[in-house]
């Protein structure tokens, strides 16, 4: 077994410094101090005869069968890229990076980067060159794995001012070589697996294992800031694999070698990192993986697929699954909508009821139980019982719908630095709380106000490193004590549930001196504009409260940019102002390209009819009449010539608003808003 390494400090910004593990006696007895690659061999051998993964090897194409690895299967193949890796000249402490969709080479390539005493970096499909480069060269890397020719012409631009990224690895075709005519440190997947090597390299493989340490970094996750480039949070194995117990302990109805889950969150994502890869292989769970386009619009092909028994998500993907519903809905003749929704109505009482420990009478459960479980089996979920939403702020809308397909939904809260969420409403009394510290977690609220609110503090054995190279910004947001800064504002409850109020960065401070979180007045307003998919408030240092919005229109699934066409909410929105649009550029007056990818908002002039525009206003003022206080009143508000993607930039990659780059693309039309 891996011992810990002699270290002196509980922080680190170096690959080569280890940490000391904030960890109790009795933490370490319920879950002693391993390495992943420990763990990994350990969950091969307890359940090599299951599926581990099941993957197709032309995603997305509805006919393309299914093919299975077992776990005894796996080790072999994680092998196998250890060798590889060894073989290209990764240096222990170095990165292996990972610029590619979730794919099973994913989890072997950062398996196999482990087991050699190396760093697994892993870095978004949708990063430019610059962003590419930021990350192999801060992280040290070695060695890159890309999904393909795409991800390779990224890799053309910057290779040469990476003198320590030895090889570079396509895992999918079509190559511009083969394997004869390959040019110097370019590699190709299928070549590596097929290589047989000798035994010095297997005996150095042996030797790597044993100098991993628990207490070092394993993986990196770079995280997007407000400003500048990402900083790599360094979780050591010890991190991973405390978030990995802590979480599973904590689902009583978690059998190991009975779950499925399915794969789609970029593994980049600490979310990911921890459910994706670990507490499956903990759980002896089946990872399907979902084709690159799930976040577009084709995830639910997967769960039709694979029948997940958990599925951790986004607010977004409910969302999308409750619009595809009502649609649905709108084409049932008048009984069946009736029953449907009868019985859609007893099962989010029956929900409401039980977090005020109401009880239900059986024979209404058993009946709508009969026609929901119809519903959730059309949408694959009919196995699925435990839903983890994070991410991103759900409204309250979102959550009654899946309680009402019986959907047990689970706030997630968390952050890359503390190792992924560690605070679930698990046994939630209401629908606004993020629930409770999972055991072996302290939530503290630093310097709170009068009502209670402050700065969020977590502190575990989960937390944490440091930043890669950043002493400075990690100790702006470790305390002494270990307690994370994670510049969120909430509050607790006398029941010990946390509430999610804001996030400092992102208050808006009025030229008058308020303060208020933008999320609550964006959510208020959506709920009283049913046809609205975005609401971004501004005003910030300004004299008032503004907002953007975004009407709902259809996504392209293979492109990601947004259609022209609208959804069915706002058509039927429209329809009773007695208007009759169902494309967005008719309604707005204004001309859309064919393709957005090189569109200039600022080159069109929306003009919106007038009945359109008192509807929007009754909205604004419906949301007015509840505002908190005077100042967070809206005064004007825009519509944006077409809803917000990841495509065209307004949407990270798990769906959240990027405000800056939103404040930024659109500054000309927030200052006509402030203008005189």
């Amino acid at each position: 077994m891996s011992q810990p390494k002699t270290a002196t400090s509980y922080t680190s910004c170096s690959l080569h410094d280890p940490v000391k593990i904030r960890a109790s006696k009795e933490s370490v007895e319920e879950l002693p101090v391993k390495t992943i690659p420990q763990v990994f061999h350990e969950c091969c051998e307890k359940y090599k005869n299951l599926t581990a993964i099941a993957y197709q090897e032309t995603p997305g194409e509805n006919e393309a069968p299914w093919k299975t690895i077992t776990y005894e299967e796996y080790e072999k193949k994680v092998k196998q890229t250890a060798l590889a890796l060894l073989y290209l000249g990764v240096e222990p402490r170095t990165s292996v990076g990972i610029l590619a969709f979730n794919c099973p080479e994913w989890f072997y390539v950062q398996l196999a980067a482990l087991s050699i005493n190396a760093v697994s970096a892993g870095i978004y499909t949708t990063n430019i060159a610059e962003s590419v480069y930021h990350v192999l060269e801060t992280s040290d890397a070695s060695v890159l794995v890309v999904e393909d020719s795409h991800q390779m012409s990224k890799v053309r631009e910057i290779k040469s001012n990476l003198p320590f990224l030895k090889a570079v690895v396509q895992l999918k075709g079509p190559f511009e070589f083969d394997k004869s005519a390959r040019r110097p440190g370019y590699y190709r997947w299928p070549d590596l697996m097929e290589m047989d090597f000798d035994a010095t390299l297997r005996e150095e493989l042996k030797l790597r294992e044993l100098q991993v340490a628990p207490n070092e970094c394993a993986v990196l996750i770079f995280t997007s800031g407000t400003v500048g480039m990402p900083k790599g949070v360094m979780l050591s194995h010890d991190n991973i694999l405390c978030a990995a117990h802590t979480v599973s302990k904590s689902f009583s109805n978690i059998t190991p070698g009975h779950e499925t889950i399915v794969s789609y969150l970029p593994l980049n994502h600490v979310a990911a990192q921890i459910f994706d890869i670990n507490m499956s292989m903990r759980n002896g769970a089946t990872v399907y993986f979902a084709d690159r386009n799930a976040l577009k619009g084709t995830l639910e092909k997967t769960f039709m697929a694979a029948r997940p028994t958990m599925t951790i998500v986004v607010p977004r993907i409910y969302e999308k699954i409750q619009e595809k519903y009502m649609q649905l809905d709108d084409n049932r003749t008048g009984w069946v909508r009736l029953i449907t929704n009868m019985a859609r109505n007893t099962m989010l009482q029956y929900h409401l009821d039980k977090m005020e420990g109401k009880p239900t009478p059986l024979w209404k459960l058993y009946l709508a139980s009969a026609i929901i479980n119809r519903i959730k089996t059309s949408l694959g979920l009919e196995r699925n019982k435990e839903c983890l939403v994070g991410g991103a702020p759900a409204s309250t809308e979102v959550k009654r719908f899946c309680l009402s397909l019986d959907l047990p939904w689970t706030d997630a809260y968390g952050m890359s630095e503390c190792s992924g969420a560690l605070v679930y409403s698990i046994n939630r009394t209401n629908l606004h709380t993020v629930g409770k510290p999972l055991e072996g977690v302290e939530i503290e609220i630093h310097q709170p106000n009068e009502s209670g609110e402050g700065e969020i503090l977590i502190r575990s054995r989960c937390n944490f490193m440091g930043y890669l190279k950043e002493p400075q910004k990690t100790s702006e947001t470790l305390r002494a004590d270990g307690s994370i800064f994670t510049g969120d504002i909430g509050y607790l409850d006398d029941q010990g549930n946390l509430y999610i109020t804001g996030r400092i960065k992102e208050l808006i401070i009025t030229s008058g001196g308020e303060n208020m979180p933008p999320v609550y007045i964006e959510t208020l307003i959506k709920q009283e504009l049913p046809c609205i998919s975005n609401v971004l408030a501004v005003g910030d240092r300004r004299k008032y409260v503004t907002v953007l919005m975004t009407f709902k229109t259809h996504i392209d699934t293979s492109t990601g940019y947004p259609l022209d066409k609208l959804l069915p909410e706002t058509i039927e929105w429209l329809a009773t102002l007695d208007l009759h649009y169902t494309h967005l550029s008719d309604m707005l007056h204004i001309k859309l390209p064919q393709h957005l990818k090189d569109f200039d908002p600022n080159s069109v002039v929306v003009r919106l009819d007038c009945k359109i525009r008192k509807a929007l206003a009754d909205g604004i003022k419906r949301y007015n009449n509840r505002a908190i206080s005077n100042a967070q009143k809206v005064q004007y508000f825009r519509i944006l010539p077409h809803d917000f993607s990841i495509a065209t930039g307004e949407l990270g990659p798990t769906m959240k608003i990027r405000r800056n780059v939103v404040l930024s693309k659109y500054a000309k039309t927030i200052d006509t808003m402030y203008d005189n």
